[in-house]
């Protein structure tokens, strides 16, 4: 008897982690809606490779070939038929330079389209599998995978032509509605007898009626003497304003992942709308479960170390530490108030100055642009917000290249105001990723995977965190999410009660979450102000004391006094417990944050003895 493929030894010995999506993936990119993302193997392999070593990197031992649709009858649609072979030989191609020895190679083979609304002949179809077929393996692919089908016969008969011409691993793969049927009505039996029939070397289900249709697909695939493979969509489809989107999270996707391997599936990755995110989440999760053994993993060429640059060695700097005090970028083209008040902080003694990146949507001078001011002018350490309401995911890594040049070390990820439309009319905000995605984006710059030459940069990441909720949970569970995202140390709202800080504390401590937390400070001018602040904006609760120990003053200056103490006290209290400070300037004048830096330094150095 034959001595079994490697491939096969290794998903009988334990658990291989596929990659996600290929097609929405490189849509993602910016590759062309409705053009043949197939095609890209000849017009931008660059992209197509790109996306291949970020998988790899992620944790794929499995990647499959851009020629999902590579087929005669297919590709006749946008006049490309004649291109085929090249097509598929350039797609194997970039698929083995990506992998070399990191990963198997798997030629993907998708379901044949009707042509003119009529299905093909069984000859037809024949005629076209054995084409992509022959040309998959004539490029050297490890394994044959067909995937997504959802005609039986269709996929029997691809499997068999396949088995004809090739002794190397097949995998045979479904779509399955949520009641464990597949969409043409037949059942799993058949499924699973037709391509043993046929010479399928594992069989398994891949997107179809959402993540529980694969769930239970497994559970009625294994036990049949037959490896199980799955690859999950990252939900149900959504169309939100004109695009399609995947909306399941990461962490659901990756928790599912470890189910479907515990209930007996051995090859496991992702289908539409996942990305390599999604894939890391997974080879984590599954990692990290005790009781799943994973396969081994060959060494890794030299050849493959020069091309896929490794993680840096040494992590980010250390968050700053002490007191951070937040400005705010000019409206006007006039800076140099600006740079007197960060002097200002320095000599106080501040770690590092923040700016916010055009707060409550309104129109400032460009936040990296007086970030960069600042920092040549006066020295001080200083922290940009960066938020995803302005830019889209091109622009966003810009400033993150434009950050790391310019000297910055910190980022504050944030997901950033509404616009305000009676302020800029016809403005819309962009928000193609939320916070979460913003930190997961500065953490792949970290892991140098997108500054195109593979340097890393070296941010700490920063987080805001809102204790004025009526649910504090809801806000330190959504911290714990940031934190496995990348973030290294968070700032909260302005807090104004000691009774917000002991929830805090409590929930802090039960999500056993402890990078460092920068309490939000923010004095008071006045007690209009305070009623403002109280009434208008999100976030912001003044207890009644405040308010009324405010109004017990009539001249303004002694309500500022007033505003002033109050913000001593609280930045005294929650230096006492233990929490770094965060200083909110009001209007960037500094005369209200001064006195509270120099009565809480003798708090904080007699905390670090």
């Amino acid at each position: 008897m034959a001595e079994p493929h490697a491939f096969l030894k290794e998903i009988r010995s334990g658990v291989l982690i596929g990659d996600g999506a290929i097609g929405t993936a490189l849509f993602s990119r910016g590759a062309p809606l409705q053009s043949g993302v197939e095609r890209l193997n000849l017009t931008a392999p660059n992209i197509v490779e790109t996306l291949h070593c970020d998988y790899i990197a992620a944790g794929s031992r499995v990647i499959e070939t851009n020629t999902f649709g590579a087929n005669r009858p297919n590709l006749d649609r946008y006049e490309a038929g004649d291109s085929t072979r090249d097509i598929i030989l350039e797609g194997v191609r970039i698929a083995k330079t990506a992998a070399g020895k990191r990963a198997w190679v798997a030629g993907s083979v998708g379901p044949l389209p009707p042509v003119d609304g009529e299905p093909l002949s069984e000859a037809e179809q024949e005629r076209a599998f054995a084409e992509v077929i022959e040309t998959l393996l004539e490029g050297g692919v490890d394994i044959l995978l067909f995937e997504t089908f959802i005609d039986i016969r269709q996929l029997c008969l691809a499997v068999r032509t396949a088995r004809s011409r090739t002794d190397g691993p097949v995998i045979a793969q479904m779509a399955f509605e949520a009641n464990g049927r597949i969409a043409g009505g037949e059942s799993v039996t058949n499924f699973i007898k037709g391509c043993a029939v046929s010479g399928a070397d594992v069989i398994g289900a891949n997107c179809g009626e959402g993540i529980p249709a694969v769930r239970e697909a497994v559970k009625r695939l294994v036990g049949h003497g037959v490896p199980v493979s799955a690859f999950m969509n990252a939900g149900f489809a959504e169309r939100i304003e004109e695009r399609t989107l995947f909306v399941a999270p990461d962490d659901y996707i990756s928790a599912t992942a470890v189910d479907i391997v515990r209930l007996g599936a051995r090859l496991v990755g992702g289908c539409c709308g996942t990305n390599p995110d999604t894939i890391r989440a997974i080879a984590n999760a599954v990692r990290k479960a005790s009781d799943i053994t994973f396969a081994p993993a060959p060494k890794i060429t030299e050849e493959r170390k020069t091309a896929v640059p490794e993680a840096p060695p040494a992590g980010p700097p250390k968050p700053p530490q002490g007191i951070l005090v937040e400005l705010d970028p000019p409206k006007n083209m006039d800076v140099a108030p600006l740079v007197d008040a960060a002097l200002s902080l320095k000599e106080a003694g501040v770690a590092a100055v923040t700016l916010a990146d055009n707060p409550l949507a309104s129109v400032r001078v460009d936040v990296l642009t007086i970030a960069g001011i600042l920092h040549r002018e006066t020295g001080v350490a200083v922290i940009p917000h960066l938020t995803g309401r302005d830019r889209n995911r091109i622009a966003l890594q810009s400033f993150v290249m434009g950050a790391h040049i310019t000297g910055m070390r910190s980022l504050l990820c944030v997901t950033g105001d509404p616009v305000r439309m009676y302020n800029e009319t016809n403005t819309s905000g962009v928000f193609d990723v939320t916070s979460i995605g913003l930190i997961k984006l500065v953490s792949e710059f970290n892991e140098g995977r997108r500054t195109g030459d593979g340097t890393p940069t070296a941010f700490s990441i920063g987080v805001a965190l809102n204790p004025n909720v009526r649910n504090i949970g809801s806000q330190t569970g959504k911290l714990r999410r940031k934190i496995e995202a990348g973030a290294h140390f968070a700032l909260t709202q302005p807090v104004f009660t000691g009774e917000r800080l002991d929830m805090l504390d409590s929930e802090l401590e039960r999500e056993g979450i402890d990078i460092p937390i920068f309490a939000g400070v923010m004095p008071l001018m006045s007690a209009r102000n305070a009623e403002f602040l109280h009434n208008e904006v999100p976030g912001i609760y003044i207890p009644d004391e405040y308010r009324e120990r405010l109004n017990s003053f009539s001249a303004k200056e002694d309500q500022r006094r007033a505003g002033i103490e109050i913000a001593v006290e609280i930045a005294e209290d929650a230096a006492k417990r233990g929490y770094d400070l965060y200083l909110i300037t009001p209007r960037n004048n500094t005369s209200y944050v001064l006195p509270v830096i120099e009565a809480v330094k003798a708090v904080l150095a007699g905390r670090k003895v």
